[in-house]
This record gives C-alpha cells, structure tokens and sequence, in this order.
C-alpha cells in the first residue's frame, strides 16, 4: 500500500472512531456566550471537537466561528422567568445576541428580542 493509502484509512479510521463513539453528534459541556464580539469572520471551526481541550465551536459577532472556553449559565436561575417579554422593544439598538434564555440575565431580567431583533436581557412586563 501507498503513504497516500495509509493516511486515507487512517483518517477513515479516526473518523469512523468519532462516529461510533457519538464525539461527532454531541457537543461538549458548556455553553457559548450568546455573542463572541471579535474580529474573526472566518469559520475557524465546525464543532466542538475540532477545539483543544474544553473549548467549544461558537460563532462570532460577524458570522464567523472560534474556538473558545466554555461558559456556564447562571446557577440556580430558571430557565424561563416570570413575566412577559415587551411587545414593543425600546432601548439601544444591540443587533448582537446577548442571552439565549432568562437563565443567562440577572435578577428578573428575561431574554427578549429587542428592537434589532437580537436577543438582550430585558425587564419584563408585568
């Protein structure tokens, strides 16, 4: 057999491995934050196991993806909060995702859309 045909079944071999073992479906632990606000545009990743160590694949700011560490959603908060989000979002036009769900805001704050459409820890109506 050819060094080509080494290489080939032996990145067949890697990948079938990952399959098999569910790495290519799963994704690791942690969570991306809602918006990586840096100057990479470029997808430098596809999923979390092509990041060293603990690091996760999460997108950017610009559409692009970065290996980066993992962050934890705030202890202990529920997953959705009491109240309402506005029905008419005012506030700073934010167009970058800032939460995911009412676990990543303070307090009472919950995670609307605001008036760009991205997602901002909010003060609910009542």
């Amino acid at each position: 057999m050819g060094s080509n045909a080494v290489v080939f079944l032996s990145v067949v071999g890697v990948v079938l491995a990952q399959v098999v073992s569910g790495q290519l479906a799963r994704e690791k632990p942690g969570a991306c934050t809602p918006s990586l606000d840096v100057g990479i545009c470029a997808m430098m990743c596809s999923s979390d196991y092509e990041c060293p160590g603990a690091q996760k694949c999460c997108r950017t700011g610009c559409g692009g993806t970065s290996c980066v560490a993992p962050v934890s959603r705030l202890h202990g908060a529920p997953a959705v909060k009491k109240g309402n989000c506005p029905s008419e979002p005012t506030g700073p036009w934010i167009c970058s995702h800032m939460c995911s769900t009412d676990a990543d805001c303070r307090g009472r704050l919950k995670c609307c859309k605001n008036r760009c459409s991205a997602l901002t820890c909010q003060k609910p109506e009542p």
